[in-house]
């Protein structure tokens, strides 16, 4: 029998089987966890890892025995009545289906306990000793196939990960719309109940499975953290999938070399390296990341304050415009007119931008760009008026501070729908002029 790969020492060979096997558990789980995650069913691992105990107390009784096999199929039948308990009492039960999942496991648990001191009290017959392992031993546990030494977990990993992406293949079409809502996949024929039924099923016997390889931590950690972290990413359920299997392909490679390093637990340094991926993601993905919604969020003030000096500046020539050699706006006005969100910057930034001139110290006037950007301020605000006071009935005293929020929020496309349903008016509920349309603000003159 060889003990493959016999080529390396049997350091290397103890490693690399661990991580082979580790990674073909836990991309299973990451893959199937990415619907989970849709579903928002996440938890689910969770409780079929406290539910399965009742199967695995029924296992024993029917068998006397604490084999894998036996206690494999108790577990996978509680498993799966475990989900569908839970989704049959968030379909006629009036219950969510996280209070559903919650009622049901904890009702198991307690079932599986009650079980063990009655009936099976002298039997060391617990999830630890049957279905939790080390991902350390993966390669100790080996049995011979086609003249080669394989570890006995390696080839049900692979079939289950087989199995998954078999299922995601065949029926990707019906997954993408009963991954976000199952009733209406049924509806179109898409049988989006089945799709959510094959899930539950797939997930019951990836987690039994895994027991055995990674342990309870490693496995509940697959199933949420790498889909939770492929979702900060990207919103392509497609891409959420590719990310989500290499992120964990990542943290199982780089657990295990940390693990080997400080002489810790392989599978709880695998779950860490998830969290840590997590956390990477969090502060610094380019789209939702934290360090990303701080610069949008600063990029937003910046641009409301810019627009309310815009506004600002355009009312006052308004109101001067009958007043011969007028003088312009100083940027003590502005700053008194705009109030406590003023800051200087923001004149020098509209300077810099070609929005502004400043033809003498301390005083400011609108350029010609500046004029086409305020004219659409001014006019998404007044339009809006009209709009709360012709839609609504709110009094005349209302108006303004809704429509100075909802200003810096309508678009070209929103603007033109609120005129054509107002009837294209031609002033605001205060008799000032609502300025004309700009159809092409970027090339007009």
């Amino acid at each position: 029998m060889i003990d493959w790969p016999a080529a390396f020492d049997p350091t290397f060979r103890l490693a690399f089987w661990t991580v082979v096997v580790g990674i073909l558990a836990n991309t299973s789980s990451a893959l199937l966890g990415c619907f989970l995650i849709l579903r928002r069913m996440s938890m689910l691992g969770d409780a079929i890892s406290h539910a399965v105990l009742p199967g695995l107390v029924f296992a024993f009784l029917l068998t006397s025995s604490v084999s894998f096999f036996p206690m494999f199929i108790g577990a996978v039948i509680f498993a799966m009545l475990t989900a569908g308990l839970s989704n049959f009492l968030a379909t006629y039960g009036h219950a969510s289906e996280e209070s559903g999942l919650g009622i049901v496991f904890s009702s198991f648990f307690a079932l599986g306990i009650l079980l063990v001191q009655m009936l099976a009290e002298n039997v060391h017959l617990d999830r630890d000793a049957v279905l939790e392992g080390a991902i350390e031993y993966v390669p100790l546990d080996l049995i011979q196939l086609g003249g080669v030494a394989w570890p006995s977990t390696f080839w049900p990993a692979l079939l289950v990960l087989a199995g998954v992406l078999i299922w995601l293949i065949l029926f990707w079409k019906e997954l993408k719309v009963a991954a976000f809502d199952p009733d209406y996949a049924s509806a179109i024929g898409l049988a989006g109940q089945t799709m959510l039924a094959m899930l539950i099923l797939l997930v019951s016997v990836c987690i039994v499975i895994s027991f055995k390889i990674t342990g309870s931590i490693l496995v509940v950690a697959t199933l949420v953290v790498p889909a939770a972290t492929a979702q900060i990413l990207t919103h392509r359920l497609n891409r959420m999938l590719i990310l989500a299997g290499l992120l964990v392909t990542v943290a199982t490679v780089a657990g295990y070399a940390l693990s080997w390093m400080w002489n810790t637990s392989a599978s709880g340094m695998m779950a860490v390296m998830c969290g840590v991926e997590y956390g990477l993601a969090l502060v610094f993905s380019p789209s939702q990341g934290l360090i990303a919604n701080y610069w949008s969020h600063r990029h937003l003030q910046q641009r409301i304050r810019a627009e309310d000096v815009l506004g600002v500046v355009y009312r006052w020539n308004e109101r001067q415009e009958m007043i011969e050699n007028h003088p312009p706006i100083s940027s003590q006005e502005i700053a008194e007119i705009v109030g406590d969100s003023f800051r200087p910057a923001t004149l020098r930034m509209l300077i810099r931008q070609k929005m502004l001139q400043s033809p003498a110290s301390g005083l400011f006037e609108l350029t010609p760009a500046g004029q086409r950007a305020a004219q659409r301020i001014v006019r998404g605000h007044r339009l809006w008026e009209t709009f709360l006071e012709t839609e609504f009935g709110l009094p005349g005293d209302h108006l303004h501070e809704a429509a100075h929020q909802m200003e810096h929020y309508l678009d070209q496309e929103s603007r033109e729908r609120i005129e054509e349903e107002l009837g294209s008016p031609g002033e605001d509920p205060h008799g000032r002029v609502i300025p004309p349309r700009i159809s092409d603000p970027e090339k007009a003159d």
